[in-house]
């Protein structure tokens, strides 16, 4: 069980790894663009050239819809980093799931990793790659809570039935 939980948060960190440079990228590009529109204006009067009527309705436009992308620009920005931690988490668990060893850093990576997916189906919805890393969060800790039932020795173990 601790082996499959270790390779499906592998697998969901690659994933998450993914999704965090597009969310990056995402959140970087809406952050321009309203910037883009300013320059383009620029450039036509810089170049001695009016905009026609249709030009600036245009821009308009293009001004309202950048508008409410850029203003989600900070939390995509913000969400990638949170994805680039819990990569890094997702994988160190998983190496402690295959070593047996550090339950309690094993629950964090896991709790982050279903933090993540929840997270992402909030902002962006539900998606069939969301289900790795919830899947791979529950397992860590089931996987957690085996090794610290073994850690914790016989004397914590229920005492078994006795034969009559």
């Amino acid at each position: 069980m601790r082996i499959a939980a270790g390779v499906i948060l592998i697998i969901a960190a690659l994933i998450n790894l993914f999704a965090a440079i597009g969310y990056l990228t995402l959140g970087a590009g809406a952050g321009m663009a309203g910037k883009l529109t300013q320059m383009a204006e620029a450039e036509q009067k810089k170049s001695g050239q009016e905009m026609t009527a249709e030009q600036k309705a245009n821009m308009a436009k293009a001004d309202e819809m950048l508008g409410q992308v850029s203003n989600s620009a900070g939390k995509y920005m913000g969400f990638s980093v949170f994805l680039f931690v819990t990569v890094g988490t997702s994988i160190a668990g998983a190496v402690c799931l295959f070593r047996g060893k550090a339950a309690k850093f094993i629950l964090v990576a896991s709790i982050l990793a279903i933090g993540a997916e929840v997270i992402g189906s909030v902002l962006i919805g539900f998606g069939p790659g969301k289900i790795l890393g919830l899947l791979g969060g529950i397992l860590g800790i089931i996987g957690a809570r085996g090794i610290m039932a073994k850690d914790a020795g016989p004397a914590a173990m229920p005492p078994a039935a006795a034969p009559m």
